[in-house]
């Protein structure tokens, strides 16, 4: 979102011959395009801390036995926020996009963003189409080809002038020259070819996920089975576990600008990262509220908790303003269906 007004938009096999780097840009493409999202004009044992003051709420009651018990245990919260971080989960995808959620019931149901876990082919192409990577190596692969036509035409002309041009030297070297000159006309269309090859194996692998889910103290559970919203960047999924422990609701519209946030999260992969922020304000993008903040919101922070000096969630944190920093926006809690 540039602005206040502005919509948001979503923060296999061996490779063909001769585009040896197409198949990791693409995969680093879907990296960077599934774990995070764009407003434009998206574990450890210990977790690092941005920002954060003396002191803040003593932790919330948690439900006794079960996960939250185990997490007690290995991870005590000290304050309200690392018991937050203890009902942080951080969600690996099977083509490696990365991102967070957050516990909000104690029967173990997680609440995180759509474009965390939905493998977003369009998005996917579109982002290639722009990518240096790829066309990095459509240069390399052109720069190639450019030189093993330099070097048959050299080798074309100094066989035509000893035994010219009818002779089985000239037109088996004619031939290869031919062949050269239509490997580098069909070039763009092989690269696209081969990246459409990458996203439709990826999209179709996609359906069939099994996402990785994984704890503060390291527990690891596969969840398959995954529920989206209609026309909100919000889904949810249940953890196969029990007393599991959870951040309370907040209310979003209680909000007062200049008041202290966190969010909880794994930034590039820095697994249960707390940074802090203020409140700047509400943000209205059609019908659509969102809440906008200064605290830090990186690839990984998505669907993870924005929450209050008290532990509540008063958003999921979603997406970031394109080209600038501090400028970070959530779904207000209140949009989360049935919590």
């Amino acid at each position: 979102m540039a602005s206040a007004k502005r919509a948001p938009r979503r923060s296999g096999g061996d490779d063909a011959p001769g585009f040896p780097l197409v198949k990791s840009a693409i995969a680093l493409l879907i990296v960077l395009g599934g774990a995070f999202a764009i407003f434009g004009g998206d574990g450890a044992d210990t977790a690092s801390v941005e920002g954060a003051p003396a002191a803040v709420a003593s932790p919330p009651s948690q439900p006794q036995g079960g996960i939250a018990a185990k997490l007690n245990k290995s991870h005590p919260p000290r304050n309200a926020i690392e018991a937050a971080r203890n009902a942080t989960v951080f969600i690996q995808t099977p083509w490696g996009s990365l991102g967070s959620g957050f516990i909000v019931s104690t029967d173990c149901r997680v609440v995180t963003n759509r474009h965390v876990l939905h493998f977003d082919s369009a998005s996917a192409r579109r982002a290639a189409e722009q990518s240096p990577m790829i066309a990095k190596e459509f240069a390399r692969q052109q720069s190639e080809l450019l030189q093993d036509l330099k070097a048959l035409s050299a080798a074309y002309r100094e066989e035509v002038a000893r035994n010219g041009k009818g002779s089985g030297g000239a037109l088996s070297l004619q031939i290869k020259i031919d062949k050269v000159k239509e490997s580098i006309r069909a070039l763009p269309e092989a690269v696209r070819q081969q990246v459409n090859d990458e996203i439709s194996k990826t999209a179709l692998y996609a359906r069939l996920a099994t996402y990785k889910v994984s704890l503060v103290d390291g527990t690891k559970f596969d969840v398959n089975q995954v529920e989206y919203v209609d026309e909100l960047d919000l889904a949810s999924f249940r953890l196969p576990a029990s007393n599991c422990p959870y951040i309370k609701r907040g209310k979003s519209a209680a909000l007062s600008q200049g008041e202290r946030l966190y969010t909880v999260g794994s930034p590039s992969g820095l697994t249960y990262t707390v940074t802090g922020g203020i409140f700047s304000g509400y943000r209205d993008e059609g019908e659509r509220r969102y809440l906008q903040t200064d605290a830090p919101i990186n690839p990984g922070n998505s669907g993870g908790p924005l929450i209050t000096e008290v532990g509540d969630v008063v958003g999921v944190n979603t997406a970031v303003l394109l080209g600038t920093q501090g400028i970070g926006f959530a779904i207000p809690v209140e949009d989360i269906p049935a919590l």
